[in-house]
């Protein structure tokens, strides 16, 4: 990143940024979210379909988000 101190600790310097709000985080601070993919073209009888997409999205997000958001597949 630019020098951008976390905005959660302020410790140190941020790597990452909150898929949320948006919010700069360090490596300490920052929680990864897995949502597996509920379409049918990405998984079938509970496997994995495709080999060039990921059944399963993972988001940078921040402790506070982490909580408080219900995370939904697009």
């Amino acid at each position: 990143m630019t020098g951008e101190m976390c905005g959660v600790c302020g410790k140190k310097e941020a790597q990452w940024k909150c898929n949320e709000c948006g919010i700069p985080l360090c490596d300490e601070c920052v929680r990864e979210v897995r949502i597996d993919s509920t379409r049918p073209g990405q998984r079938m009888q509970g496997r994995i379909t495709s080999p060039l997409k990921s059944a399963t999205k993972r988001l940078k997000v921040c402790e506070k988000c982490a909580q408080e958001v219900e995370f939904l597949e697009d």
